[in-house]
Protein backbone atom coordinates (compact mmCIF):
# COMPACT_ATOMS: atom_id res chain seq x y z
CA UNK A 1 0.00 0.00 0.00
CA UNK A 2 1.47 3.36 -0.99
CA UNK A 3 1.58 6.23 1.46
CA UNK A 4 -1.25 8.21 -0.14
CA UNK A 5 -3.66 5.33 0.38
CA UNK A 6 -2.48 4.95 3.94
CA UNK A 7 -3.15 8.61 4.65
CA UNK A 8 -6.68 8.38 3.28
CA UNK A 9 -7.59 5.20 5.15
CA UNK A 10 -10.76 5.39 7.26
CA UNK A 11 -8.84 4.82 10.48
CA UNK A 12 -5.83 3.22 12.09
CA UNK A 13 -6.03 -0.56 11.77
CA UNK A 14 -2.60 -1.33 13.14
CA UNK A 15 -1.86 -2.09 16.78
CA UNK A 16 -1.01 1.03 18.73
CA UNK A 17 2.34 1.05 20.43
CA UNK A 18 3.34 2.56 23.77
CA UNK A 19 6.12 5.13 23.76
CA UNK A 20 7.63 8.24 25.27
CA UNK A 21 7.68 11.80 24.01
CA UNK A 22 10.85 13.30 22.61
CA UNK A 23 12.93 15.68 24.66
CA UNK A 24 12.38 19.40 24.57
CA UNK A 25 14.78 21.81 22.92
CA UNK A 26 14.89 24.51 20.22
CA UNK A 27 11.84 25.64 18.27
CA UNK A 28 10.06 22.44 17.34
CA UNK A 29 6.57 23.83 16.80
CA UNK A 30 6.63 23.28 13.04
CA UNK A 31 8.02 20.65 10.67
CA UNK A 32 7.80 22.21 7.21
CA UNK A 33 6.32 25.19 5.47
CA UNK A 34 5.94 26.97 2.18
CA UNK A 35 4.32 30.24 1.15
CA UNK A 36 0.80 29.12 2.09
CA UNK A 37 0.94 26.50 4.84
CA UNK A 38 2.97 25.71 7.94
CA UNK A 39 2.81 22.06 8.98
CA UNK A 40 2.96 21.61 12.77
CA UNK A 41 5.51 19.18 14.15
CA UNK A 42 2.70 17.01 15.49
CA UNK A 43 1.58 16.23 11.94
CA UNK A 44 5.11 15.09 11.07
CA UNK A 45 5.27 12.90 14.19
CA UNK A 46 1.96 11.31 13.22
CA UNK A 47 3.29 10.61 9.73
CA UNK A 48 6.49 9.19 11.19
CA UNK A 49 4.35 6.94 13.37
CA UNK A 50 2.53 5.67 10.25
CA UNK A 51 5.86 5.19 8.48
CA UNK A 52 7.17 3.12 11.39
CA UNK A 53 4.11 0.87 11.16
CA UNK A 54 4.63 0.54 7.41
CA UNK A 55 8.30 -0.34 7.91
CA UNK A 56 7.30 -2.97 10.48
CA UNK A 57 5.27 -4.74 7.80
CA UNK A 58 8.04 -4.54 5.19
CA UNK A 59 11.10 -5.83 7.05
CA UNK A 60 12.22 -9.36 6.24
CA UNK A 61 12.34 -10.70 9.81
CA UNK A 62 9.44 -9.70 12.06
CA UNK A 63 11.18 -11.27 15.05
CA UNK A 64 14.04 -8.77 14.91
CA UNK A 65 13.92 -5.05 15.82
CA UNK A 66 12.70 -2.96 12.92
CA UNK A 67 15.48 -0.41 13.22
CA UNK A 68 18.17 -3.08 12.88
CA UNK A 69 16.93 -4.00 9.41
CA UNK A 70 16.54 -2.46 5.96
CA UNK A 71 13.47 -1.40 4.01
CA UNK A 72 13.65 -1.07 0.24
CA UNK A 73 17.47 -1.04 0.35
CA UNK A 74 17.63 1.68 3.02
CA UNK A 75 18.31 1.29 6.70
CA UNK A 76 14.92 1.34 8.38
CA UNK A 77 15.44 4.55 10.33
CA UNK A 78 16.36 6.49 7.18
CA UNK A 79 13.45 4.96 5.26
CA UNK A 80 11.00 5.95 8.01
CA UNK A 81 12.27 9.52 8.21
CA UNK A 82 12.21 9.91 4.43
CA UNK A 83 8.70 8.52 4.26
CA UNK A 84 7.49 10.90 6.98
CA UNK A 85 8.91 13.82 5.00
CA UNK A 86 7.11 12.50 1.90
CA UNK A 87 3.85 12.48 3.85
CA UNK A 88 4.48 16.02 5.06
CA UNK A 89 5.20 17.31 1.57
CA UNK A 90 2.05 15.59 0.36
CA UNK A 91 0.06 17.65 2.85
CA UNK A 92 1.65 20.79 1.40
CA UNK A 93 0.93 19.60 -2.14
CA UNK A 94 -2.74 19.00 -1.37
CA UNK A 95 -3.04 22.49 0.08
CA UNK A 96 -1.39 23.98 -3.01
CA UNK A 97 -3.60 21.92 -5.32
CA UNK A 98 -6.70 23.23 -3.57
CA UNK A 99 -5.55 26.79 -4.24
CA UNK A 100 -4.56 26.02 -7.86
CA UNK A 101 -8.04 24.64 -8.52
CA UNK A 102 -9.65 27.52 -6.60
CA UNK A 103 -11.18 25.10 -4.11
CA UNK A 104 -11.99 25.74 -0.49
CA UNK A 105 -13.65 23.82 2.30
CA UNK A 106 -17.26 24.78 2.94
CA UNK A 107 -18.53 25.54 6.43
CA UNK A 108 -20.37 22.21 6.48
CA UNK A 109 -17.19 20.38 5.46
CA UNK A 110 -15.24 22.15 8.19
CA UNK A 111 -17.84 21.15 10.76
CA UNK A 112 -17.69 17.54 9.55
CA UNK A 113 -13.89 17.58 9.80
CA UNK A 114 -14.14 18.85 13.37
CA UNK A 115 -16.69 16.18 14.24
CA UNK A 116 -14.75 13.34 12.60
CA UNK A 117 -11.52 14.49 14.23
CA UNK A 118 -13.10 14.43 17.68
CA UNK A 119 -14.56 10.99 17.06
CA UNK A 120 -11.30 9.46 15.85
CA UNK A 121 -9.15 11.29 18.38
CA UNK A 122 -11.05 9.73 21.27
CA UNK A 123 -9.73 6.35 20.11
CA UNK A 124 -6.07 7.27 19.64
CA UNK A 125 -5.45 10.17 22.00
CA UNK A 126 -3.76 8.17 24.74
CA UNK A 127 -1.11 6.88 22.33
CA UNK A 128 -0.60 9.80 19.98
CA UNK A 129 -0.39 12.45 22.70
CA UNK A 130 2.40 10.41 24.26
CA UNK A 131 4.42 10.94 21.11
CA UNK A 132 3.71 14.67 20.98
CA UNK A 133 0.75 14.69 18.57
CA UNK A 134 -2.06 17.12 19.39
CA UNK A 135 -5.68 16.72 18.37
CA UNK A 136 -5.31 19.65 15.97
CA UNK A 137 -2.24 18.15 14.30
CA UNK A 138 -3.95 14.78 13.96
CA UNK A 139 -7.00 16.43 12.42
CA UNK A 140 -4.91 18.35 9.89
CA UNK A 141 -2.70 15.39 8.95
CA UNK A 142 -5.45 12.79 8.70
CA UNK A 143 -9.06 13.97 8.56
CA UNK A 144 -8.62 17.32 6.82
CA UNK A 145 -6.15 15.83 4.36
CA UNK A 146 -8.66 13.11 3.48
CA UNK A 147 -11.37 15.70 2.82
CA UNK A 148 -9.06 17.76 0.62
CA UNK A 149 -7.96 14.63 -1.22
CA UNK A 150 -11.56 13.75 -2.06
CA UNK A 151 -12.41 17.31 -3.07
CA UNK A 152 -9.42 17.58 -5.41
CA UNK A 153 -10.17 14.15 -6.91
CA UNK A 154 -13.77 15.13 -7.69
CA UNK A 155 -12.68 18.51 -9.06
CA UNK A 156 -10.48 16.73 -11.58
CA UNK A 157 -12.44 13.60 -12.55
CA UNK A 158 -16.03 14.52 -11.64
CA UNK A 159 -18.73 15.40 -14.16
CA UNK A 160 -17.72 19.07 -14.12
CA UNK A 161 -14.05 18.44 -13.47
CA UNK A 162 -10.97 19.57 -15.34
CA UNK A 163 -10.52 16.05 -16.73
CA UNK A 164 -13.99 14.47 -16.42
CA UNK A 165 -14.66 10.78 -16.96
CA UNK A 166 -17.62 10.12 -19.23
CA UNK A 167 -20.53 7.87 -18.29
CA UNK A 168 -19.63 5.64 -21.23
CA UNK A 169 -16.09 5.16 -19.92
CA UNK A 170 -17.36 4.49 -16.39
CA UNK A 171 -19.83 1.93 -17.72
CA UNK A 172 -17.13 0.18 -19.71
CA UNK A 173 -14.73 0.10 -16.77
CA UNK A 174 -17.40 -1.13 -14.37
CA UNK A 175 -18.51 -4.00 -16.56
CA UNK A 176 -14.96 -5.10 -17.38
CA UNK A 177 -13.44 -4.85 -13.91
CA UNK A 178 -16.16 -5.23 -11.28
CA UNK A 179 -17.66 -8.53 -10.14
CA UNK A 180 -21.13 -9.03 -8.70
CA UNK A 181 -21.33 -12.05 -6.43
CA UNK A 182 -22.99 -13.42 -3.31
CA UNK A 183 -21.96 -15.95 -0.71
CA UNK A 184 -23.52 -17.86 2.13
CA UNK A 185 -21.22 -18.90 4.96
CA UNK A 186 -21.74 -22.19 6.79
CA UNK A 187 -19.69 -22.21 10.01
CA UNK A 188 -17.86 -25.49 10.61
CA UNK A 189 -17.97 -24.98 14.37
CA UNK A 190 -20.61 -24.68 17.07
CA UNK A 191 -21.71 -21.04 16.86
CA UNK A 192 -22.80 -20.99 20.50
CA UNK A 193 -19.73 -22.54 22.14
CA UNK A 194 -17.20 -22.18 19.28
CA UNK A 195 -16.31 -25.83 19.83
CA UNK A 196 -15.17 -27.87 16.85
CA UNK A 197 -17.77 -30.00 15.11
CA UNK A 198 -17.31 -33.73 14.76
CA UNK A 199 -16.48 -35.20 11.35
CA UNK A 200 -20.01 -36.41 10.73
CA UNK A 201 -21.51 -32.96 11.28
CA UNK A 202 -18.85 -31.30 9.09
CA UNK A 203 -19.64 -33.80 6.32
CA UNK A 204 -23.36 -33.06 6.71
CA UNK A 205 -22.85 -29.30 6.48
CA UNK A 206 -20.59 -29.58 3.44
CA UNK A 207 -23.14 -31.76 1.66
CA UNK A 208 -25.80 -29.20 2.48
CA UNK A 209 -23.65 -26.50 0.93
CA UNK A 210 -22.97 -28.56 -2.19
CA UNK A 211 -26.67 -29.30 -2.62
CA UNK A 212 -27.61 -25.64 -2.33
CA UNK A 213 -24.87 -24.68 -4.81
CA UNK A 214 -26.31 -27.15 -7.31
CA UNK A 215 -29.79 -25.68 -6.85
CA UNK A 216 -28.48 -22.16 -7.31
CA UNK A 217 -26.71 -23.10 -10.52
CA UNK A 218 -29.93 -24.64 -11.82
CA UNK A 219 -31.90 -21.55 -10.89
CA UNK A 220 -34.31 -23.43 -8.62
CA UNK A 221 -33.58 -21.28 -5.57
CA UNK A 222 -32.07 -17.92 -4.65
CA UNK A 223 -29.21 -16.78 -2.42
CA UNK A 224 -31.65 -15.10 -0.06
CA UNK A 225 -33.62 -18.32 0.36
CA UNK A 226 -30.43 -20.32 0.92
CA UNK A 227 -29.22 -17.82 3.49
CA UNK A 228 -32.51 -18.03 5.36
CA UNK A 229 -32.48 -21.83 5.21
CA UNK A 230 -28.94 -21.97 6.67
CA UNK A 231 -29.99 -19.51 9.38
CA UNK A 232 -32.87 -21.77 10.42
CA UNK A 233 -30.81 -24.96 10.16
CA UNK A 234 -27.99 -23.65 12.36
CA UNK A 235 -30.21 -21.48 14.63
CA UNK A 236 -28.27 -18.35 13.75
CA UNK A 237 -29.31 -14.82 14.71
CA UNK A 238 -29.12 -13.62 11.10
CA UNK A 239 -28.84 -15.08 7.64
CA UNK A 240 -25.10 -15.65 6.96
CA UNK A 241 -25.27 -14.24 3.43
CA UNK A 242 -23.56 -11.30 1.75
CA UNK A 243 -24.01 -9.57 -1.60
CA UNK A 244 -21.00 -7.69 -3.01
CA UNK A 245 -20.18 -5.70 -6.12
CA UNK A 246 -16.49 -4.83 -6.26
CA UNK A 247 -13.18 -5.41 -7.99
CA UNK A 248 -12.03 -8.87 -6.97
CA UNK A 249 -8.27 -9.30 -7.14
CA UNK A 250 -5.27 -10.02 -4.91
CA UNK A 251 -5.68 -6.66 -3.16
CA UNK A 252 -9.42 -6.97 -2.49
CA UNK A 253 -8.98 -8.55 0.94
CA UNK A 254 -10.69 -11.85 0.20
CA UNK A 255 -8.84 -15.17 0.67
CA UNK A 256 -6.68 -15.99 -2.35
CA UNK A 257 -8.49 -19.29 -2.98
CA UNK A 258 -11.84 -17.50 -2.96
CA UNK A 259 -10.58 -14.85 -5.39
CA UNK A 260 -9.30 -17.54 -7.75
CA UNK A 261 -12.59 -19.43 -7.51
CA UNK A 262 -14.71 -16.36 -8.32
CA UNK A 263 -12.46 -15.26 -11.18
CA UNK A 264 -12.88 -18.69 -12.79
CA UNK A 265 -16.68 -18.78 -12.48
CA UNK A 266 -19.33 -17.83 -15.01
CA UNK A 267 -22.32 -15.62 -14.33
CA UNK A 268 -25.17 -17.72 -12.93
CA UNK A 269 -22.83 -20.38 -11.57
CA UNK A 270 -22.53 -21.37 -7.91
CA UNK A 271 -19.70 -23.29 -6.26
CA UNK A 272 -18.50 -24.16 -2.77
CA UNK A 273 -15.15 -23.64 -1.10
CA UNK A 274 -13.74 -24.28 2.36
CA UNK A 275 -12.03 -21.27 3.93
CA UNK A 276 -9.69 -22.78 6.51
CA UNK A 277 -8.77 -19.52 8.22
CA UNK A 278 -12.45 -18.78 8.85
CA UNK A 279 -13.28 -22.41 9.63
CA UNK A 280 -16.22 -22.12 7.27
CA UNK A 281 -17.73 -23.60 4.12
CA UNK A 282 -18.87 -21.01 1.59
CA UNK A 283 -21.51 -21.22 -1.09
CA UNK A 284 -20.47 -18.65 -3.72
CA UNK A 285 -22.61 -17.46 -6.61
CA UNK A 286 -21.48 -15.19 -9.40
CA UNK A 287 -24.02 -12.85 -11.02
CA UNK A 288 -24.18 -10.92 -14.29
CA UNK A 289 -22.50 -7.64 -13.36
CA UNK A 290 -24.07 -5.80 -16.32
CA UNK A 291 -27.43 -6.03 -14.55
CA UNK A 292 -25.98 -3.79 -11.84
CA UNK A 293 -24.59 -1.10 -14.12
CA UNK A 294 -27.57 1.25 -14.04
CA UNK A 295 -28.09 1.11 -10.28
CA UNK A 296 -24.34 1.45 -9.62
CA UNK A 297 -23.89 4.55 -11.77
CA UNK A 298 -27.19 6.23 -10.95
CA UNK A 299 -26.07 7.45 -7.51
CA UNK A 300 -23.23 9.81 -6.60
CA UNK A 301 -21.69 7.32 -4.17
CA UNK A 302 -21.94 4.43 -6.62
CA UNK A 303 -20.42 6.46 -9.41
CA UNK A 304 -17.63 7.70 -7.12
CA UNK A 305 -16.71 4.17 -6.03
CA UNK A 306 -16.19 3.19 -9.67
CA UNK A 307 -14.35 6.42 -10.40
CA UNK A 308 -12.03 5.80 -7.45
CA UNK A 309 -11.18 2.35 -8.72
CA UNK A 310 -10.63 3.66 -12.22
CA UNK A 311 -8.56 6.76 -11.49
CA UNK A 312 -7.07 6.24 -8.04
CA UNK A 313 -3.59 5.20 -9.20
CA UNK A 314 -3.39 7.95 -11.79
CA UNK A 315 -4.42 10.54 -9.20
CA UNK A 316 -2.08 9.10 -6.58
CA UNK A 317 0.89 9.22 -8.96
CA UNK A 318 0.06 12.79 -9.95
CA UNK A 319 -0.22 14.13 -6.41
CA UNK A 320 2.86 12.25 -5.21
CA UNK A 321 4.85 13.64 -8.13
CA UNK A 322 3.70 17.17 -7.35
CA UNK A 323 4.62 16.66 -3.69
CA UNK A 324 8.15 15.55 -4.55
CA UNK A 325 8.64 18.48 -6.93
CA UNK A 326 7.31 21.21 -4.66
CA UNK A 327 9.40 24.37 -4.66
CA UNK A 328 10.11 26.79 -1.82
CA UNK A 329 9.58 24.16 0.87
CA UNK A 330 11.49 24.78 4.08
CA UNK A 331 12.11 21.82 6.40
CA UNK A 332 12.78 22.43 10.09
CA UNK A 333 15.62 19.93 10.46
CA UNK A 334 16.13 20.66 14.15
CA UNK A 335 12.54 19.75 14.86
CA UNK A 336 12.56 16.65 12.63
CA UNK A 337 15.78 15.36 14.19
CA UNK A 338 14.32 15.78 17.67
CA UNK A 339 11.82 13.01 16.95
CA UNK A 340 13.80 9.96 15.73
CA UNK A 341 12.08 6.70 14.71
CA UNK A 342 13.26 5.02 17.92
CA UNK A 343 10.48 6.99 19.61
CA UNK A 344 8.04 4.35 18.35
CA UNK A 345 9.98 1.25 19.39
CA UNK A 346 7.96 -0.81 21.91
CA UNK A 347 9.42 -0.45 25.38
CA UNK A 348 10.27 -4.12 25.71
CA UNK A 349 12.53 -3.94 22.64
CA UNK A 350 13.77 -0.38 22.93
CA UNK A 351 17.12 -1.44 24.28
CA UNK A 352 17.77 -3.43 21.12
CA UNK A 353 17.17 -0.49 18.81
CA UNK A 354 19.78 2.05 17.95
Amino acid sequence: MNFLKKLTAAGLSLALLAGTAACTGADKSWAAKNDSLTVPIGAYIYYEYLAYQDASSKVKDSSKPVLEQTVENKDAATWIKDKAVDYTKLLLAADKKMKDLKLSLTEDEKKQITSDTSSQWSQYQSTLEGYGVSKESFGLASVEFSEKYSKIFSAIYGKNGTNPVSDADLKSYFEKNFTDFSYVMIPLYDTKTYAALDDAKIKEYKKMGDDYAAQLSKGTTTVDKVGEAVKQKLSLDAAPSQNTTDVIDDSSGYPADMVKLIQGMKAGEAKTIEITDANAYLIVMKHDVTKKTQSQLSTDNGRLSVLNRMKSKEFTDMLESEAKNLKNVQLNDKALNAYPPKLFVPKDTASAAG
